[in-house]
């Protein structure tokens, strides 16, 4: 039997390989010794997992996810029927699975199982838009960005004429689902701006519900105007064109006439996601009635976009004349059975005329609401100081769903132009206005008053000419002429005067930008005093206290600024 009071074999190991040491702390078995890895060569994922900011831009029909410094959003997802299925639920899959199951859903209004929100907030259930929101927040973590759900600060991008409830609504599902520590607030047409690389611009969103042109003049928005023209009342009535369409055929292959409905009859129209996907392929917009084109001084920036659309036209062997037989052919494979409609490509250009500008439809039978685009650019520039609409009318951004239309941006700056030949900068119209100016009398009274006044010539006692210093050219001073040659050394000139379109990256990619510089946002919000206030805890412009906000802006003073030091806050443009 072994010896109880003997040491193990292990132990004397262990003795042999570590020598005996004066110190008591020391640990007698073999280890790795402890090194002091500098912050600067450590793991970078952990260093992005504390500064990393994710953006999100929302809208009516579509969630925009990424993070700060990407030039585009890693997701775009919608809030349809199909992506708010049950986990689990993969019919859509399917090789049997019926499409035209989800007409039921386009029964009430166009598109309305496809949309987040409303404008009309009366019906609307804003416990179905939190759920909506959180689902769809989810999935772009887990599917798209990769990333967990520890607390992440977030920069939201939304348009500034988000009704109050809506905005509440967003913040309580953000901040009670996803823990974020600060939630920062941007405005949308000051992001468009920013991403086309100006400072002042005339954004106009052709959005779904309605078309909204926001003035901005140095980063501040000035001017709002909104119409009920939008992508939504384009697709209705590229809805009706097609289904007048498909009611024609079926009549037609059935000897029948076009009149009669029966339930059959029903089946025949197409869905809403094939109106979609026509209304981005081949719906078009015709241009402007004109006598001459309109030449640009300084260039325009799609000013390739007319050229195109007579190169593809040629290309697809159609004359650019409303006029002509020339037919497309669409197939409808929503429908029962699938068909394929023959249509003059004339016709698919009428959506665009009924439902963005109006031309069944008189001015005078219009309200303030319903303007058509290029009706509705010009009071927007109409009501603007004149230095400020001398800068914007140069800047003229065009974003939204429905600017993506081959021809709309042309015919908007055409319409526009025409507008500004016939009635100037005049807001004063109608038939006494017109007397007024057409009165030959008052005409000459102008004259008279608006000509050079004669001015008595004098002489002095040398025989020479006496100018009073009122109408005396004024001296050149040579050092001030220097001074200011000096100081327009490398500024280009600034743009102005004449209607110029520009391009944008999009109000995502403004966001991105400015929130990789450490811009201040327009409001940032602490979840700590968001969940003890709410809404009501923001403080209004006047009831800020600034005299104590006087410091350096140094890098990240912005985001340091939104925690939980913060005494007030404000909702910005949204309170």
């Amino acid at each position: 039997m072994s010896n109880p009071s003997a040491p193990a074999a292990h132990r004397n190991v262990a003795s042999i390989r570590s020598p005996g040491s004066n110190n008591t702390g020391a640990p007698a078995s073999p280890h790795t010794p402890l090194r002091n890895i500098s912050s600067a060569f450590g793991s970078p994922s952990a260093l992005r997992a504390e500064e990393e900011t994710v953006i999100f831009e929302l809208g009516t029909r579509y969630l925009r996810a990424g993070f700060a410094g990407d030039a585009v959003p890693k997701a775009v997802i919608n809030f349809g029927p199909e992506e708010q299925r049950r986990a689990g639920d993969y019919r859509r899959w399917g090789t049997n699975y019926d499409k035209s199951a989800a007409k039921g859903l386009q029964s009430k209004s166009w598109g309305e199982a496809w949309e987040l929100w409303k404008l009309d907030l009366r019906d609307l259930d804003m416990g179905l838009v939190g759920d909506k929101l959180d689902r769809a927040v989810r999935d772009a973590f887990t599917k798209f960005l990769l990333i967990d759900s520890r607390p992440r600060r977030l920069s939201l991008a939304i348009p500034s004429t988000l009704p109050l409830p809506l905005l509440s609504t967003i913040l309580d599902t953000l901040f009670n689902n996803f823990q974020p520590p600060t939630i920062s607030l941007l405005s949308a047409p000051v992001l468009t701006t920013v991403a086309a690389g100006l400072r002042s611009a005339l954004v106009v969103d052709i959005g779904w519900a309605e078309t909204v042109v926001t003035a901005v003049y140095e980063y501040r928005e000035v001017q709002c105007r909104r119409a009920v023209r939008g992508t939504k009342l384009l697709g209705e009535a590229t809805y009706k064109v097609l289904a007048e369409a498909a009611d024609l055929a079926e009549a037609m292959s059935k000897d029948k006439p076009a009149d009669d409905k029966s339930e059959d009859d029903n089946k025949a129209h197409p869905s809403f996601e094939e109106c979609e996907e026509i209304m981005a392929r081949v719906l078009w917009c015709k241009a402007a009635k004109k006598d001459e084109p309109r030449r640009f001084d300084r260039g325009l920036t799609p000013v390739t976009e007319e050229d195109e659309l007579r190169s593809s036209m040629r290309m697809m062997s159609i004359s650019g004349q409303s006029d002509d037989d020339s037919t497309i052919s669409i197939p409808l494979t929503s429908t029962e059975p699938p068909t394929t409609l023959k249509l003059q490509f004339a016709d698919l250009a009428e959506p665009c005329d009924t439902a963005l500008f109006a031309t069944d439809t008189t001015e005078t039978e219009l309200d303030d609401e319903e303007l058509p685009l290029h009706l509705l650019v010009y009071r927007s520039l109409l009501q603007l100081p004149v230095d400020v609409r001398s800068i914007c009318m140069s800047r003229i951004v065009f974003v939204g769903g429905g600017s993506n239309i081959l021809g709309l941006k042309g015919r908007v700056l055409d319409e526009l132009a025409q507008l500004i030949d016939e009635r100037s900068w005049d807001p004063v119209r109608g038939k006494a206005a017109e007397q007024y100016r057409n009165n030959p009398k008052l005409q000459r009274t102008k004259l008279r008053q608006n000509g050079p006044i004669e001015v008595l010539q004098q002489k002095d006692s040398n025989g020479i000419l006496i100018i009073p210093a009122h109408i005396q050219k004024q001296e050149d001073d040579p050092i001030d002429e220097q001074l200011k040659r000096e100081a327009r050394k490398g500024l280009p000139d600034v743009e102005s005067g004449n209607l110029r379109a520009v391009n944008s990256l999009g109000a995502w990619s403004g966001a991105s930008l400015l929130s990789q510089m450490k811009v201040p946002a327009i409001s940032i919000i602490d979840r700590e005093q968001w969940l003890q206030h709410g809404a009501a805890g923001a403080s209004k412009s006047t009831e800020i206290d600034l005299t104590n906000r006087r410091q350096s802006m140094g890098p990240g003073a912005a985001f340091k600024s939104g925690a939980g030091d913060r005494s007030s806050w404000t909702l910005g443009l949204w309170g």
